[in-house]
């Protein structure tokens, strides 16, 4: 990650949190999580695979074919980096040092069990179990779950990334890993939607009217809701798959340069919970809500 980059999350962070009621409290938890990151791969350099030959990747697009790539990824890295945010994490939450020394000892067993590679499959289970028995809460797992992947996806994937051709694609999944999207966001410049890949970082031009997950294009099916004084980020819906995705809007943003949607996305959480009270499922899968929530959200009413 190169410095540039350093000072961009830092950036979105704080125009976070003047945006979204709330966000200031998680917002030095966050930027622990992201420095963490950045200076582990200042220290463990990932080297990217070779790019995919660009000919061939464009007539796989051009035919509605993502090109599928999920690297294996080494499972020193992998255990180290979760050790490391782990640690980073309590520092900033000491309520959090019983879930790092947990995190670290299910980290030891991956080592064990894998000792040389592992795929996302498996990280995906670690934080399964570790919900399952009540180690962690289900949003902390899901944030580990998808900075860990992505930080190690988009370095590993980042040659043929520079050089996929991604207006031939017209599908709601990525074309380079082929991952469901969470979120996305209408340009600046034009109002079009692009979608954006939560694992990898790919960014696609998509129907604005027209579900990524079931295709569907009825207008009267499809809509999207916006919280008052929030409504940068709009939860775009399917009445016919029930699914949802996050959409910010920005237009509305005085953003100068790239917008990191993952941190926008970390600031509205509390749109992923409006969905999932209203009957929507996370298109993407990736669960933000913690059951108590919903229960409490419940007794509410």
């Amino acid at each position: 990650m190169t410095n540039g980059q350093h000072t961009e999350w830092q950036r979105e962070t704080e125009r976070c949190t003047r945006l979204y009621e709330g966000f200031a409290e998680a917002a030095p938890f966050v930027n622990a999580a992201y420095r963490c990151i950045h200076t582990f791969f200042e220290d463990h350099p990932i080297t990217a695979q070779p790019a995919a030959d660009p000919e061939e990747a464009a007539q796989r697009l051009r035919v509605g074919a993502s090109l599928q790539m999920n690297p294996s990824l080494a499972t020193a890295d992998v255990v180290d980096l979760l050790r490391k945010l782990g640690a980073a994490l309590a520092e900033a939450n000491p309520d959090l040092k019983g879930t790092a020394r947990a995190l670290e000892g299910r980290s030891e067993r991956l080592l064990l069990d894998s000792q040389d590679s592992v795929g996302k499959e498996d990280i995906q289970r670690l934080f399964a179990s570790m919900v399952e028995v009540g180690e962690l809460e289900q949003d902390l797992a899901t944030f580990l779950l998808t900075l860990t992947l992505s930080s190690l996806y988009r370095r590993h994937l980042q040659l043929t990334g520079e050089t996929l051709r991604t207006e031939l694609w017209r599908e709601g999944h990525c074309p380079l890993c082929g991952e469901s999207p969470h979120y996305g966001l209408l340009r600046p410049e034009d109002g079009a939607k692009q979608l954006e890949c939560w694992l990898c970082g790919t960014r696609w031009v998509y129907t604005r009217i027209k579900c990524p997950f079931c295709s569907n294009e009825e207008q009267d099916d499809l809509g999207y809701f916006t919280v008052e004084d929030r409504e940068m980020c709009r939860v775009s819906f399917c009445r016919r798959c029930h699914r949802y995705l996050k959409i910010i809007d920005a237009r509305k943003l005085d953003a100068g340069g790239d917008i990191m949607l993952a941190i926008h996305n970390l600031a509205s959480l509390s749109h992923d919970l409006l969905a999932a009270q209203e009957g929507f499922a996370p298109g993407s899968g990736l669960q933000w809500v913690n059951p108590r929530e919903m229960a409490g959200a419940r007794e509410d009413y």
